[in-house]
């Protein structure tokens, strides 16, 4: 009776439970006073243990003569219940393994539109614990959010004393705001505007990207571990290459 009692309550009854199922299947109909002395357990507890068992299918009652009898269902409701949830952890299974593959921390994604939107993604860098890794169009961000907004962010981020490192097109504008890396705690890296061609910014800091869309005035910031990581090592390539083309 032991073994049977394991194998109850690895299928999903509690010990309490699966004392009262083994009891009613020894018993066949029974009272609950008859239940609760075959399962050694008080009245109270076997009528909420009952109650349960109904509830997951493994127990019924009969009312004979106006007396309320309980009987344990076959054994095959008790394989069913096992399955059951089987098949409830193959549902979570995706889930569990996402969790398990980023270090129980679920990847966020956050959409922001309009120049406040993209605004509020600047700030939310502030909240970097390192170096700002970034690739950007300097004319562009100015058009989006104003060199206004830009140099009140910067001040902020220098503040804060978070260096930044960028890779933007060489054009008038990304050459008058390199001129400042020094005091603004930057060092940008100049690459052929003609080559390439930016209309966005990307910022990677702490596990998040940050994506910006200047012209559409969009933006979205991914948070997760590995795709930063992913990133930062695209960034560090692109570094490497843009150093030597410079």
């Amino acid at each position: 009776m032991s073994n049977l009692h394991s194998l109850l309550t690895s299928s999903g009854l509690s010990e309490k439970e699966a004392q009262v199922y083994l009891a009613g299947i020894e018993l066949g109909e029974a009272s609950i006073q008859r239940l609760a002395e075959q399962a050694d357990l008080k009245r109270p507890t076997v009528y909420d243990i009952v109650a349960s068992l109904e509830k997951k299918g493994v127990f019924s009652m009969v009312t004979k003569k106006k007396k309320r009898y309980f009987l344990a269902e076959d054994p095959e409701n008790v394989l069913a219940l096992l399955k059951a949830r089987q098949h409830a952890f193959l549902e979570a299974l995706p889930e569990l393994k996402l969790l398990f593959q980023t270090g129980g921390k679920k990847p966020r994604v956050r959409f922001y539109e309009g120049v406040e939107g993209l605004k509020a993604m600047y700030w939310d860098t502030l909240e970097s614990k390192g170096v700002v890794l970034a690739y950007g169009a300097i004319t562009e961000m100015w058009e989006a959010v104003s060199q206004e907004f830009i140099k009140d962010y910067v001040r902020e981020r220098v503040k804060r004393k978070i260096f930044m490192r960028g890779i933007v097109p060489a054009t008038h504008d990304s050459q008058e705001y390199a001129r400042r890396d020094k005091q603004e705690m930057r060092h940008l890296l100049l690459v052929s505007a003609a080559k390439f061609v930016f209309q966005n910014e990307i910022n990677i800091y702490n596990d998040k990207v940050a994506i910006f869309s200047f012209p559409e005035k969009i933006g979205v910031i991914i948070e997760s571990q590995k795709i930063a990581e992913t990133q930062r090592a695209i960034f560090e390539l692109a570094w490497l290459g843009a150093l030597q083309a410079t």
